[in-house]
């Protein structure tokens, strides 16, 4: 069983692209399949091989829309790609139509050239319509408008026959294009993958592809150049430019030892760094699986409109013919003015509006976060933050910076320097910032033995033969150990002690990041409630919360408190959880919605359903405004859908609807939809 990936080129119909995924899926040689309809990507596992699956796969696109063509690589003829709709077409018929209603020529002359006119711009959609009726999925818009416009030519309008195809397929261009636009915004987050990685190896450096590159090698990055891979810097100081993954121009100066993220953009002199991460365990490689994979987990409101077109359409057709029926055989209408009739119904009924402005809003809405360097896990995440009551936030590294700072030392038993060394080298290989903090404050090339890490308390290790024990309150109550010390609120407090008795106590502090109260007032303002959690002792996380005025806070708790915590609120309350940190995941995990920061750790990052690249909480309430307004716009474009059709279906039955408002209510309304959906862009 083979995992394969086909691209489906020129699909801009997303009903279209609903009835080629269900098609698909039952077929018994593709299984877990899956269609991306924002990157136009086939994903599925078969045991059958690439050339036959692409006949098959090809034999179902042209059931369903022509025009599509199957592909393994994205960039396939490219240059033989044409134009689905030809605007010098359109063109062409709207100068014809024009002169034929100016110029006054005989009725025969008139038809053959409203025929012809007919014909160009009619062809392509007719041609496609009678092909798909010995296929069974036939009813769709192009069904819809070919019905039309025939029934339009049997009653003598000839022009309006014209006038539908012609407004039908500029209505079709521009929707191309809206729907292009708003993949394109989206994919402009693919762009920061980078192209290639200089590889050193014994006398030379070799370009090679990020994938190629294995953990522990070395690559070269030049002045100008994307970082391909995250890694260490061991050689070499520079400045680069962190706006592809904060989503501003921020420079930071980098030297030997910093940690460097794939990404960033080198601006001053060549860096040597050595490889932490594979490519697909990288920043930007997460970042970049988790766009495409975006459009994949589906809102509510997306699903909801999938189901309602796959029935909607047959049961308007059957109702154009029973309209058909009760004009011609119960009413005083001709034949010709019956059929014209119940044209004009099947052409304002079409469902497109409601089938591409729905998911081309959700689209917009992905788009629009990704542009504020926010990535959704799917368009079923954008709905989740419109629901959310609460917001329950980590401390560390969330709402305070996370760059703790070596305050103080408390000797009790043995030297300031001892007691860092000590805990410096218990946190050698910790990941947490405050082992980082310590293991900044005194250098050692000393390796801990049997090292175990205790969660969400501290650790134990082996040092020349003696235990040793660093961490917070709780491990030290652990061992029985006294503490005799007061503790000052304003730090955070690390003790360092053997078996037998506490050695001494390293203070930490850590700030407030810029903007968090500020942040916060914004939640209340929108009727959020705020939460903090954190393993921190008591009186820091109350210090913290009251200066930044959350509304309900507590300390000392493990990773496991906090779940319990945030289960307990939710029994009441939907809340979304923030954090960064490895200790986080759970937590993340069992909130409503996931939200982590992009500087966190791998497994917060994989066990959320946002990720926040800017690193700063106001991210949240612009996320939570754009979810709004995406969920709003939604539902606008349903109601403007479904309420103009029922208006002008019901004013069409009685005939006060002629053929090219009977368009406008398809295209015209559709268009409306779209530019509506558009507007999630602004602002």
């Amino acid at each position: 069983m083979s995992k394969y990936i086909f691209h489906l080129k020129g699909l801009t119909c997303a009903n279209c692209a609903g009835k080629i995924e269900d098609k698909l899926k039952k077929m018994p040689d593709m299984r877990n399949l899956n269609y991306d309809f924002l990157n136009d990507e086939l994903v599925f596992d078969s045991e059958v091989d690439p050339y036959n699956l692409k006949i098959k796969i090809q034999d179902v696109v042209d059931s369903i829309e022509e025009g599509v063509t199957v592909t393994e690589d994205l960039n396939e003829d490219r240059e033989e790609e044409k134009e689905k709709y030809p605007i010098y077409k359109c063109i062409l018929v709207f100068v014809g139509l024009i002169t034929l209603h100016y110029l006054k020529f005989n009725e025969k002359i008139s038809f053959i050239a409203y025929i012809i006119l007919y014909v160009i711009i009619g062809y392509d959609v007719v041609k496609a319509s009678v092909s798909k009726i010995a296929t069974g999925n036939f009813m769709d818009e192009k069904f819809l408008m070919t019905i039309a416009s025939i029934a339009a030519i049997i009653s003598g309008e000839y022009a309006e026959a014209v006038a539908v195809m012609l407004f039908y397929t500029v209505g079709e261009i521009i929707q191309d294009k809206a729907v292009d636009s708003s993949k394109n915004s989206i994919k402009e987050a693919l762009k920061l993958k980078p192209e290639f990685a200089n590889l050193k190896k014994a006398k030379e450096i070799v370009k090679v592809d990020p994938t190629e590159v294995s953990v522990g090698e070395v690559i070269v990055i030049m002045p100008g150049e994307k970082v391909p891979l995250d890694g260490k810097i061991i050689k070499g100081a520079s400045n680069l430019d962190t706006s592809n993954i904060s989503g501003e121009f921020a420079p930071i100066s980098l030297g030997v030892g910093d940690e460097i993220t794939s990404g960033f953009v080198n601006l001053d002199s060549s860096l040597e760094v050595e490889v932490t991460k594979e490519y697909k365990e990288g920043t930007i490689a997460k970042i970049i699986d988790m766009v495409k994979n975006a459009s994949t987990n589906k809102a509510k409101v997306e699903k909801f409109i999938t189901r309602f077109a796959k029935i909607y359409t047959p049961i308007v057709i059957g109702l154009a013919v029973l309209l058909f029926l009760v004009l011609n055989f119960a009413s005083d209408l001709s034949f010709k003015e019956s059929i014209y009739r119940s044209a004009i119904f099947l052409v304002i009924s079409c469902p497109c509006a409601l089938a591409i402005s729905v998911p081309l809003t959700i689209f917009a809405g992905i788009g629009s976060l990704s542009r504020k360097s926010i990535f959704v896990k799917g368009g079923n995440s954008i709905e989740a933050l419109t629901d959310i009551e609460g917001v329950a936030f980590d401390k560390t590294g969330t709402v305070t910076k996370g760059e703790f700072t070596v305050a103080e030392v408390e000797e009790l038993k043995v030297s300031k320097n001892e007691i860092l060394e000590i805990a410096s080298i218990g946190e050698r290989y910790s990941t947490h910032p405050i082992g980082r903090a310590i293991v900044k404050s005194f250098e050692s090339t000393q390796i801990p033995e049997h090292l175990n890490n205790i969660g969400g308390k501290g650790i134990e290790f082996e040092l020349k033969g003696k235990i040793y024990l660093v961490g917070n309150k709780k491990l030290m109550e652990d061992y029985n150990l006294k503490i005799d010390n007061k503790s000052d609120s304003n730090y955070v407090d690390v003790y360092v002690a053997d078996k037998n008795e506490i050695l001494g106590i390293i203070k930490l502090k850590d700030e407030i990041k810029d903007g968090v109260k500020e942040s916060i007032d914004k939640l209340h303002n929108r009727g959020v409630k705020t939460y903090m959690f954190s393993g921190d002792k008591e009186s820091v996380v109350m210090k913290i919360a009251k200066e930044v005025g959350i509304d309900y806070y507590k300390g000392s708790l493990l990773p496991e408190d906090k779940v319990r915590e945030i289960e307990e609120i939710e029994k009441n309350t939907k809340i979304a959880f923030v954090g960064d940190g490895t200790n986080d995941a759970p937590s993340l995990a069992s909130a409503y919605l996931g939200i982590s920061m992009g500087s966190g750790s791998d497994i917060a990052i994989e066990t959320s359903d946002i990720v926040l690249l800017k690193n700063d909480i106001s991210s949240v309430v612009r996320a939570i405004d754009i979810a709004k307004k995406v969920k709003s716009i939604a539902y606008q474009n349903i109601f403007i859908a479904l309420f103009l059709k029922v208006v002008v279906l019901a004013f069409g039955a009685i005939g006060y609807v002629s053929m090219p408002l009977a368009v406008f209510a398809d295209v015209g309304v559709a268009l409306i939809c779209i530019i509506n959906a558009l507007r999630v862009f602004k602002g």
